[in-house]
């Protein structure tokens, strides 16, 4: 029942929050739904001893189901200790922004990042229904496919941007404009 109220304002809240957004939700409230999300995905995974999965793998269903926070976050705090930044300091480096810096629309960003937590939610999902490893290694392995994705996308946009911008600019005499006939 918590899971389908929490969907239910999440889902109102999405609505307003769909760009242009009309309200924000702030840290604080993030940190209450990320909370909330925590403490569901471990009571989900380990209080109900009686289901049918009882294999070791489903403790990594939460990691599954977190996986795109989860990626946001370790790449956020590695680029600014790269940089030499206090990993606590906000600035422009989060997922989304990324994605926009490489061509994305706001829109097809958000697109982007709601998808693929959908792909890897239902993973973690389907992580805690099956009961034979081969399942669980081929769910692990779609998870492991989409974060690839991710880190490929993000690692060769960024090649094609230094590429674009250390080419050189043609001069105008070269092709023969600017000059008197």
């Amino acid at each position: 029942m918590f899971v389908w109220v929490l969907s239910g304002a999440l889902a109102g809240f999405l609505f307003h929050n769909w760009p242009p957004a009309k309200i924000f939700l702030g840290d604080a409230g993030s940190y209450f739904i990320g909370l909330l999300l925590a403490t569901w995905t471990v009571v989900g995974t380990f209080y109900e001893a009686g289901t049918g999965s009882t294999g070791r793998h489903v403790i990594l269903a939460p990691l599954f189901v977190l996986a795109i926070p989860l990626y946001d976050f370790t790449s956020v705090m590695l680029i600014r200790l790269k940089r030499g930044q206090s990993p606590f300091q906000p600035d422009k480096n989060h997922f989304s922004h990324r994605l926009v810096d490489l061509g994305f629309s706001r829109r097809n960003a958000v697109l982007v990042i709601h998808l693929a937590t959908l792909v890897t939610g239902l993973g973690g999902v389907l992580l805690y229904q099956v009961s034979d490893w081969l399942a669980a290694l081929m769910i692990l392995a779609l998870v492991a496919c989409v974060l690839g994705l991710f880190a490929i996308l993000e690692t060769v946009g960024r090649r094609i941007q230094a590429d674009h911008l250390s080419a050189p600019v043609p001069d105008e005499r070269e092709n023969g404009e600017g000059q008197d006939a």
